[in-house]
């Protein structure tokens, strides 16, 4: 399996639009990346009724916000908020080089670096040993967990939390208004 850094953007690119999947480190926890949503599926074991999200590297990427919700959103990213818009989860990290990437590649499918139902892992290495077996479809970029804890997920449109993470999921909903 194939380690990079971030120094080796255009590599990492190349990889991630030929196909494959990249775990990678993300202001919360160890990410999976990918093109190809099937693939994440696949590797982490998961159901296909658990959506995956999209990370974004602008809010431009997110259609039909209404103004209340951009400007709600733009106060809170990037950063650990998932907001779930049209039944499609996206989130925008707070990582400078992993923002880099997902604005070379475009937005990417993601999850948390780990097999479904199981702990995230906490690095590179880690994922080495347990996604080994996926070594021909994966890369890896070097890095560790940063945050601990996954990021807060707000349903925008019908303003409702799915899962309290590092903000403060009630006030976000406050700001959004009725």
């Amino acid at each position: 399996m194939r380690v990079y850094d971030f120094n080796e953007m255009d590599s990492i690119c190349f990889e991630i639009n030929n196909g494959k999947v990249a775990v990678v480190e993300t202001d919360t926890v160890m990410g999976i990346i990918s093109k190809d949503s099937q693939l994440i599926y696949n590797i982490k074991k998961r159901s296909s009724r658990k959506k995956l999200i999209i990370l974004v590297a602008s809010i431009r990427d997110v259609p039909n916000l209404t103004d209340k919700q951009t400007q709600v959103i733009e106060k809170y990213w990037p950063g650990p908020l998932t907001v779930i818009k049209n039944n499609v989860g996206y989130r925008m990290p707070n990582h400078e080089e992993l923002l880099e990437l997902i604005g070379k590649t475009g937005p990417v499918f993601s999850s948390s670096a780990n097999i479904s139902g199981k702990t995230p892992i906490y690095n590179h290495r880690e994922a080495e040993v347990i996604f080994n077996k996926w070594s021909n479809k994966m890369v890896l970029v070097e890095g560790k967990q940063l945050g601990g804890t996954a990021s807060t997920v707000i349903n925008i449109d019908r303003k409702k939390i799915l899962r309290e993470g590092p903000l403060n999921a009630k006030a976000i909903l406050e700001q959004l208004g009725k």
